[in-house]
């Protein structure tokens, strides 16, 4: 299936283009209505800029209007000066609001302010709600539009009223009806297939039920997902301070919540200090480089720290060359040892498995289980290392050194992210090109100094 879509695709652009450099817009223009409006998506991602600005300019926007919020925030730019203000802002008024909101958030300040101006009073009303929240917060993520109704009232009142709502595109997709009471404090919720069957004369307070749990609108949008795994829900309301209702965060927005989240980890783990919003193939080679460059010139200052150890013990190097034809294996091994500690301990941390308090009981996990690897992995350093230089020194300076790298770079996989936790920042951030690197300054360092102890050299 997946083939078949890229295949697809790939036609599609390739028929696009010719028909743009022939001036057959028009025609062009029909195979891209042609196309579901979430597949158009890598198709205007992967066109020429210049055959893209003349199908944006031609294409109806109701045709993207559902996806305009999963748009690059370049693509989105372009759209907006292509189109001009008072289009784009027509389209969306009949786009959902926390939609709208983070389409604006995409979007240059000045730009933003103009088109809430343009915007019905009704509509940038319910949207500066939205902004008033980070778009990193469960606030930023949430839809204000879902049923919400008094305590007190009657079920078949609330069923009244809920049908002609519902009929009139009033709510976004959902799954509960909410009760409030008169201070818009929260009471609890009703699934709609049981408040459609309950009995009419009841009161709503009657069949609600409190939900497992609630989100601040304050909170980490990463914590509203944690929230939803642990009690399997498909939405999660959020509140204030004071426990009003705000709205609520449902599960297609929380799936986006969980794949956003899960890419910035894995970059942020990959050596990116920024993350790089939107996607990879709009994304402009001087981003690229701008993301990518701190943490190379960190890793190669850290780097040349490996340099100057080597340099150090170069005597000892001099006396037995065979020692540096087992650098790559000692360091690659302890770096290897060092990534598998920190992405299970990150994992545990980012799903809510493990708090900080937990780092004691985690240390010593790791640290048993490094115990064992270095156990099991001893006969085969000493075995590749006696085949390979025929000294019995070597081959048990190799093997002392390969059971103290796995044990040191397991503690490092393990100290790291509760560090970054320490410094209020992400432990995704302890990168695996950082992590290697450290493993190899601190491996290099015992290797050396158990040859020294072994071998008498240096």
């Amino acid at each position: 299936m997946d083939v078949k879509n890229a295949i697809n695709i790939e036609e599609i652009v390739n028929t696009v283009s010719m028909l743009v450099e022939q001036q057959r817009i028009y025609e062009a223009v029909k195979v891209v209505l042609s196309i579901e409006p979430h597949d158009l998506i890598d198709v205007l991602d992967r066109l020429e800029n210049s055959v893209r600005r003349k199908i944006i300019s031609a294409v109806p926007l109701t045709h993207i209007a559902s996806v305009l919020a999963r748009l690059p925030d370049e693509l989105l730019y372009e759209i907006v000066i292509s189109r001009g203000l008072s289009e784009f802002t027509r389209v969306l008024i009949d786009v959902p609001p926390d939609d709208v909101a983070d389409i604006l958030q995409k979007l240059p300040s000045r730009i933003r302010s103009q088109i809430l101006n343009l915007l019905p009073p009704w509509k940038a009303e319910e949207v500066t709600k939205l902004l008033r929240y980070s778009p990193e917060s469960a606030g930023g993520i949430m839809t204000t539009r879902v049923p919400v109704f008094n305590y007190r009232e009657r079920i078949d009142k609330v069923i009244e009223k809920y049908v002609t709502k519902y009929q009139l595109g009033l709510y976004d997709k959902h799954s509960y009806v909410y009760g409030v009471d008169d201070e818009q404090r929260l009471v609890g919720w009703i699934d709609v297939k049981s408040l459609l069957t309950a009995p009419r004369d009841k009161l709503l307070r009657e069949v609600l039920t409190k939900p497992p749990a609630v989100v601040k609108a304050e909170a980490d949008r990463e914590e509203a997902a944690r929230l939803v795994l642990k009690y399997d829900l498909l939405e999660i309301p959020v509140v204030d301070a004071e426990g009003r209702f705000l709205g609520a965060i449902t599960i297609d927005d929380l799936l986006d919540v969980m794949v956003a989240e899960l890419t910035e980890d894995l970059l942020k783990f990959g050596g990116y200090l920024n993350v790089i919003r939107g996607r990879y193939l709009g994304a402009k080679t001087i981003e690229l480089v701008r993301k990518r460059i701190p943490w190379l010139l960190i890793l190669y200052a850290l780097e040349s720290i490996t340099a100057s150890i080597i340099n150090a013990f170069s005597s000892i190097i001099a006396s037995v060359a065979a020692l540096a034809a087992f650098i790559p294996l000692l360091t690659d091994t302890g770096g290897n040892v060092g990534s598998q500690t920190a992405t299970l301990v990150i994992r545990s941390l980012a799903i809510g498995e493990a708090r900080s308090r937990d780092i004691i009981r985690i240390l010593s996990k790791e640290l048993q289980t490094a115990c064992i690897l270095a156990l099991l992995l001893a006969p085969v350093g000493f075995l590749v290392a006696m085949l390979v230089s025929r000294e019995l020194l070597i081959a048990l300076t190799v093997m002392f050194a390969l059971m103290s790298i796995i044990i040191a770079s397991s503690i490092i996989g393990s100290l790291l992210p509760f560090v970054a936790l320490l410094l209020k920042s992400d432990p995704a951030v302890v990168s695996s090109p950082f992590l290697t690197t450290l493993a190899d300054v601190v491996g290099l360092v015992m290797y050396f100094i158990i040859a020294r102890s072994i071998m008498g050299v240096g």
